[in-house]
């Protein structure tokens, strides 16, 4: 259901023309060999983003990490035959403890919009029951957010632009005659 949640997210940003990694502000091209931030700079600001986010949240949740999200995607384009291609880094958490109320989770997320506009986050996508959000952080437009699951349970995560690994390009594989 989570991965659900953040696919319809990805649709409807992409369809607005605010896809994390391919917009505006100095987001990377996903066929650029410029260089980049790190994947341990990205999960840092992806750890920053997510604790910033539960530092408003009151009661304090605990954070149960969704383990699927640990998987790196890709960002390859559509036909490319090139073996290197940039990633995107992602953490999904279950927020746990949290009153399961419909009222209650509404305010959680009411909470965390005034936080991210606060801080100067895009809100991207707010669903009419109060109870999805959906953002991208300034000034580095990594995707964010928070929604229920299924038995009331909120959910929070944080996905990178588009990235190399190690912040740069892999040299390309050569071929020994």
């Amino acid at each position: 259901m989570l991965r659900t949640v953040w696919f319809i997210a990805a649709a409807v940003i992409l369809v607005a023309g605010c896809a994390p990694g391919t917009g505006p502000g100095g987001a990377m091209n996903p066929s650029s060999n410029k260089p980049t931030i790190t994947k341990a700079q990205a999960l840092s600001r992806i750890d920053q983003l997510v604790n910033g986010t539960v530092s408003v949240i009151r009661p304090k949740p605990r954070l149960e990490l969704y383990r699927p999200s640990l998987i790196d995607g890709t960002c390859s384009p559509p036909g490319s035959t090139d073996l290197r291609h940039p990633v995107e880094v992602s953490r999904e958490y279950y927020l746990r403890g949290l009153p399961e109320t419909e009222d209650a989770l509404r305010k959680v997320v009411a909470d965390v919009k005034a936080y991210w506009q606060k801080e100067g986050h895009y809100i991207a996508v707010e669903h009419e029951n109060g109870l999805q959000l959906y953002g991208h952080s300034r000034p580095d437009d990594f995707l964010m957010a928070i929604g229920v699951e299924a038995g009331n349970v909120l959910t929070l995560g944080a996905t990178s632009t588009c990235l190399w690994p190690n912040g740069t390009p892999e040299p390309s594989p050569t071929t020994t005659p």
